[in-house]
């Protein structure tokens, strides 16, 4: 599993543009590309990691759509969030 999260970061780096030697720290349940350039919410999504998210400023934020587990209120909550803050937020 955790391999796969792995690849998915870094696949998501390459389709991002962005080059794999970059910094990439993994927080609590989401990992943070070059400081604030991207954050990548891949394994699991709640108010605390959204609220935790969004005190790092990042620019952009990429979260799956399948984590959200079919709470379609936090999804929304979130994308509201992200654009109030100024972030860019996209699921996939």
């Amino acid at each position: 599993e955790n391999a796969n999260l792995q690849n998915m970061v870094y696949e998501l780096l390459l389709k991002s543009g962005k080059d794999l030697n970059v910094n990439i720290e993994t927080c609590n349940g989401y990992h943070l590309i070059e400081g604030n350039e991207l954050a990548l919410i891949l394994e699991k999504v709640d108010e605390q990691i959204i609220t935790e998210v969004l005190t790092k400023q990042p620019k952009k934020v990429i979260a799956l759509d399948r984590i959200f587990k079919g709470n379609d209120q936090l999804k929304t909550n979130t994308a509201l969030q992200m654009k109030d803050a100024g972030v860019e937020f996209k699921t996939i």
